[in-house]
């Protein structure tokens, strides 16, 4: 160790700039492992591991990105230290009752297939307590969203596309967990029903359900207290109706994608107090005729486009109709009328040709 005499110190230079900010950039904030299955294959056993005199490294991490690491088990991230043996440190033991990451803010363990419900232990959500933003997309967790992951209340932003989700989406979302969430995505899993708790969600902006199995929504998903939501996408599901409450969200809806479902018509009001919608897909439905189609909605956005199937009257907002059978009958009967114009207007040319030759 060097001396600590007074003469030396005052040799000492004092630190540099460079010196500081090689110093304050020592905390860490953002750890990503992502993309490192390979290494996790069973051939290598790889494990993550931390010493428990190195915690404290961790206290200030905000991101930590566990993305496409092959990973069957986060069983250890609970902390758990029970050993016998005399070497170690009280200290050390002392850090079994410790948050493990005291300030993370976002947690990303996507596209980890081999991760289920039983790869999380009952107290994974005790070493997140200021998570903000959960993301599990493309895991195996199913059929029920594990309960630790519920447990994280104060959550902003949920992402579970592409898991093994069935059934009814949790009842009590809304009521009792993440009621301050912001985004929450379900796309990809085989969800049939939602609970009406998703129809309190005070902050609620997105609501992602595409691709699952859903034949209606409750009354009251959405609703009135849901006053921030701008983004409802609930397309390639099984929908044959809207819930009228639809209306209640009208002064902050800006996009509303139900493209791909079995809908016959769009509820009565809803084209004329969603002012500010931008976008509004209703492509590939069961639309079957302009008489479906409410008053309101041909006086704003008129009939599609034969060609395209888009209505254009609003510039202000793109509305889709292409693949309904109104949509593809007007279609088909342009490019019938656009065929049969062609041929008269070949056997027209052909005459003429015939009488330049005549003539000669």
């Amino acid at each position: 160790p060097p001396s600590l005499s007074t003469e030396e110190e005052d040799e000492t230079p004092p630190p540099t700039k460079k010196a500081k900010s090689e110093n304050d950039n020592s905390i860490i904030t953002e750890m990503r492992l992502g993309r490192r299955a390979p290494e996790f294959l069973p051939s290598c056993s790889a494990s993550i591991l931390l010493a428990p005199k190195f915690r404290p490294a961790l206290d200030n991490l905000i991101k930590l990105s566990l993305y496409d690491c092959g990973l069957s088990s986060l069983a250890g991230i609970e902390q758990q230290l029970h050993s016998t043996n005399d070497n170690i440190d009280n200290d050390d033991l002392m850090l079994s009752s410790t948050t493990l990451f005291p300030k993370l803010e976002q947690l990303d363990i996507g596209r980890n297939p081999k991760l289920t419900n039983d790869s999380l232990p009952h107290s994974f959500h005790t070493q997140f307590p200021s998570l903000l933003e959960l993301w599990c997309d493309d895991c195996s967790f199913g059929p029920q969203i594990p309960n630790t992951l519920l447990q994280m209340n104060k959550v902003h932003v949920v992402r579970m596309t592409c898991n093994k989700l069935e059934g009814q989406l949790e009842q009590a979302i809304g009521v009792k967990y993440w009621k301050h969430v912001r985004v929450l995505a379900m796309d990809g899993n085989k969800l049939d029903s939602i609970g009406e708790g998703i129809g309190k969600l005070a902050f609620l902006e997105k609501l992602h359900l595409r691709q699952n199995s859903l034949r209606s929504l409750p009354e009251g998903v959405p609703s009135a207290a849901n006053s921030s939501l701008t983004m409802l996408c609930l397309s390639s599901n099984l929908l044959t109706s809207l819930p009228k409450s639809i209306i209640d969200v009208a002064d902050t809806l800006t996009e509303l994608y139900v493209n791909g479902n079995q809908l016959e018509t769009v509820p009565e009001g809803l084209v004329k107090n969603c002012t500010f919608l931008v976008k509004f897909n209703l492509a590939h439905n069961k639309i079957d005729s302009e008489d479906l189609l409410p008053q309101d909605f041909v006086m704003r956005f008129g009939l599609p486009d034969v060609v395209t199937g888009q209505c254009t009257n609003d510039s202000q907002c793109v509305v889709r109709l292409e693949g309904n059978p109104m949509a593809e009958r007007r279609r088909k009967a342009y490019l019938e009328e656009e065929k049969a114009k062609a041929k008269a207007l070949e056997i027209e040319r052909a005459a003429l040709e015939e009488m330049e030759v005549d003539s000669d």
